[in-house]
């Protein structure tokens, strides 16, 4: 089983343990976020039902926009992800195509160009 922390592995990215659902839950994962800045998560998963659902849910509870990406979630469950990203998408998150996706994460780049 080993270290349940987040540690860094290398190139900036932190690997943490997914004790639940949720990506958050039991973990440091929003504290590691604020400590960098990041205010809108991007969530992935493929079980649309449960764990991105649940990331999604603890993600806006910790004060973070999330934002679902619709090419990028699956479900062993006919219909589960369509459902999903419908409700999300009507009450609480976002939902946007990988496309526009990658088209925000550019718009940020080009921000902090900008910024220096």
């Amino acid at each position: 089983m080993g270290d349940r922390q987040p540690h860094r592995a290398g190139g900036g990215r932190i690997h943490a343990a997914q004790k639940r659902a949720s990506s958050f839950h039991g973990t440091e994962l929003a504290g590691i976020l604020r400590a960098n800045g990041v205010d809108t998560i991007l969530v992935t998963g493929v079980t649309a039902c449960a764990c991105v659902r649940q990331t999604i849910c603890d993600g806006i509870a910790d004060g973070f926009r999330t934002i679902a990406v619709k090419e990028a979630i699956g479900d062993r469950v006919p219909g589960a992800v369509a459902w999903n990203l419908f409700d999300i998408d009507a009450k609480f998150g976002d939902v946007h195509t990988v496309d526009e996706c990658v088209a925000y994460i550019d718009g940020l780049a080009e921000q902090a160009i900008a910024a220096e």
